[in-house]
This record gives C-alpha cells, structure tokens and sequence, in this order.
C-alpha cells in the first residue's frame, strides 16, 4: 500500500515536471520569434555602390548605379536608394539612349514600380532635357511619366507644363498642359536694326557730314562693347 502510495507521488512530481518544462519550452519558443519579428522601418539588407544591370534577351538595355540600395521586408517589398541613382538607357547597338538621375528613388519590387524624386533630371539623346520633382517609371508598360510640373528644354527654347508623358527612354513624349514658352535668340537676332536717318530737304553737305559721323561713332561704340565683353562663344 505504502509502495503504491510513494510510486503515485513520484509518477504526479514527474508529469509535473514534464508540464513546467513544456511550458517552460513554449515561452522560451514564444521569446525566440519575438526576437525575430522584423521591423518594418529597418532595412533587412543594405548594399553600397551598387550597379544593377537590365537585360533583354540577353541584351543590356539599362544600368542603374546607387551609391546605396536598402531592401525593406514589407507586404509589398521595396527597394530605397536615398542617395539617389543614375540611369542609363542603352538601344540595340550598345549606344546611350537617355539618361535618368535623381537625388532619391524607391522602387517597389512586385509591382514593377519606381519613383524617382527630387531636382530629377533626364536626357534623350536629341539633347532634349526634362526637369522635375517627381518621375514614375513604369517597368511593365515601359513609360514614364508624372503630374507635378515640368520644364523641359529643346531646341532653344524652354517649355513648362503641368505633367509629362513619355516611353521610359523620353524619346517620345507629351507635355501635360503646355502654358508657356521661351525663345532663346541668338546674338544676331536680338540686335536691334539700325534706324533710318531722315530726309534732309535742304541737300546741304553738313547734314550729310552729321550722318556720316553718326555712322563711325555707332562702329566705334560696338566695338567697344566687343572689347569690353569678349567673344561669348569662348564661354
């Protein structure tokens, strides 16, 4: 009986122990994915002076160079170049197409997404220049485009708008709401024309003396001004 009693004892002490101990294992499981879950704020992975390189069909058609690329572990994962980037568009030759820089950029990986911002500049190779804060590229539809406003140089003159759409190499592209323009002259164009001296009735030759001397002292005052200033094509 008392063999019995004792075994009883031993056998509740033991099935005791078992429980604290899984409970024990539970919490300690608990803590150690606790100490795992990932904050969303704090990149899982940072690269530095990275280039990525885009293929098609085994063809280079953009690099992408970032002084630094954090990855972000979110529903829809992203990757920050907060020091900006530099991109390249290449055509089927190898040539530089266009050009694409900005101060910051995110692209969001799944939806094939990125936003270039701040002082974002692009370059197609007729040299026309495009000018804003924002710039969305959209990998998938191969565009790019955005509805903050523009300036865009070509040509000479200077175009503003209320939004852009182009092909992501800005060969192709359409100003949003075009509301002003500048003509940039050239030297030749912005100089006045010389005014017509009037008519002298009376024929006399001290009038045509005066007109003479009007004329030599306008040349001695352009070239003056040429002295004075330089040729502005050594700029």
């Amino acid at each position: 009986m008392m063999a019995n009693l004792f075994s009883g004892r031993v056998l509740g002490v033991s099935l005791l122990f078992v429980v604290i101990l899984i409970m024990s294992s539970c919490e300690n499981d608990i803590a150690v994915v606790n100490s795992l879950t990932v904050d969303e704020n704090t990149p899982i992975e940072s690269s530095y002076d990275v280039d990525m390189n885009y293929t098609d069909s085994g063809r280079s058609v953009m690099v992408l160079h970032s002084p630094e690329v954090n990855r972000y572990p979110t529903e829809e994962e992203y990757l920050e170049m907060p020091k900006g980037m530099n991109m390249v568009f290449y055509d089927s030759l190898g040539n530089q197409k266009s050009n694409l820089k900005s101060e910051y950029a995110i692209n969001y990986v799944d939806k094939k997404i990125m936003e270039a911002r701040i002082n974002v500049v692009a370059t197609n190779a007729k040299g026309d220049k495009l000018f804003t804060e924002l710039l969305t590229w959209d990998q998938k539809k191969k565009q790019i485009y955005t509805n903050v406003p523009v300036r865009v140089i070509q040509e000479g003159k200077t175009l503003f708008g209320d939004g852009l759409v182009a092909d992501e190499t800005f060969t192709d592209y359409e100003i949003i709401n075009p509301h002003g323009e500048f003509d940039i002259e050239s030297e030749e164009e912005a100089e006045p024309a010389p005014s017509k001296s009037k008519e002298n009735k009376s024929g006399n030759s001290s009038a045509t003396k005066k007109s003479t001397n009007s004329k030599e002292t306008k040349k001695t005052s352009k070239k003056k001004s040429d002295d004075e200033f330089g040729d502005f094509d050594s700029y």
